[in-house]
């Protein structure tokens, strides 16, 4: 392991200014080259030390102008039409990148790394996604994923069914009564 220092936040390892340890592979191959650390030595802490203030500003100013943007995201109510079958079950799923793909589309715009789903959404129905633009700021977009060619259906609908309305089969008529015959006698 080697001990190293951060000049960038770095998801799951830690923030600019934190003192990490990680095997020598990664900050060599990874973290080193790519100037997201250096080694945790005296001259490196005081040159970081010098930062942090400015840091501290940058990152002020950063949350300020993503809870601006949060607020617009907010606002979105975003409608995606997709195939499906007529149970609701997508043809395909709606991942991260088409909600984020939507909401560009309705005029705001962010990252799909921003997009926290559990999972891609595979049906037909209302969802709340997730966004989180920074670790103080997060917002919810509510999702209405819809089928083509039946936009008005979700599931859970009186009738389940997608589908147009197909005519029902006729009844059959009530057996008829055995014709009469004049030669019977008659029950008087």
């Amino acid at each position: 392991m080697i001990e190293l220092l951060l000049l960038e936040d770095v998801e799951n390892l830690g923030k600019r200014g934190d003192t990490v340890s990680v095997k020598a592979g990664f900050a060599r191959n990874h973290l080193i080259p790519l100037r997201y650390a250096v080694h945790a030595n005296e001259d490196n802490l005081k040159m970081v030390e010098k930062r942090r203030l400015a840091w501290l500003a940058e990152e002020a100013k950063l949350i300020e102008e993503l809870q601006e943007l949060a607020s617009h995201i907010a606002k979105l109510d975003l409608t995606i039409v997709e195939k499906a079958t007529d149970q609701g079950h997508l043809y395909g799923s709606v991942t991260a990148k088409d909600v984020a793909d939507a909401a560009a589309g309705s005029g705001v715009s962010f990252d799909a790394k921003c997009v926290r789903m559990e999972a891609d959404l595979r049906e037909v129905g209302d969802y709340e996604v997730p966004v989180r633009l920074h670790e103080q700021v997060n917002v919810s977009i509510p999702v209405r994923i819809r089928m083509e060619g039946n936009e008005d259906w979700t599931p859970g609908q009186a009738g389940e069914a997608a589908a147009p309305e197909q005519p029902a089969p006729e009844a059959a008529a009530p057996a008829a009564e055995p014709p009469s015959t004049d030669d019977a006698p008659s029950a008087e």
